[in-house]
């Protein structure tokens, strides 16, 4: 957009058009008719021509402002379900490595108590042999 400064644009009372109102710019915006019919305005410049034009505009602008307003929301929202997610993912791989660290302890202790079994002295291995056979007699088989 290029600006014009006041002195080299045409002054005159048809060309001043006032900004409308926020109110009556919504009033518009929501599902009023345009005040004129395209057919009946002759002259492009007239004034009410240019208050078509300016009402058009005020129309999008405020459509616009409305579109903005929604993509925000949306983007806040999807930031916060990354940042949900992103939480919930730190949270499963702290699970995972709990469960890992439990897992290997419970793996250690099997194989210490298997190894303190195999490193029983030979003494009591011999002293336990007769109650061993004794007790696999004596069991039923099942």
């Amino acid at each position: 957009m290029t600006m014009h400064s006041p002195s080299k644009t045409p002054s005159g009372p048809e060309l001043s058009i006032r900004r409308r109102s926020h109110a009556s710019a919504q009033h518009l915006a929501f599902g009023s008719a345009a005040p004129f019919d395209a057919g009946q305005v002759q002259d492009p410049h007239s004034p009410v021509a240019l208050q078509a034009a300016w009402d058009k505009l005020y129309r999008a602008r405020s459509i616009l402002e409305a579109e903005q307003a929604h993509l925000r929301d949306d983007r806040i929202a999807i930031q916060g379900a990354v940042e949900e997610l992103e939480m919930r993912l730190q949270a499963v791989i702290a699970r995972e490595e709990r469960v890992r660290q439990l897992e290997l302890k419970a793996q250690l202790d099997r194989e210490d108590a298997e190894e303190a079994r195999n490193e029983q002295s030979a003494i009591a291995r011999i002293t336990k042999a007769p109650f061993v056979m004794a007790r696999s007699v004596f069991t039923g088989k099942k």
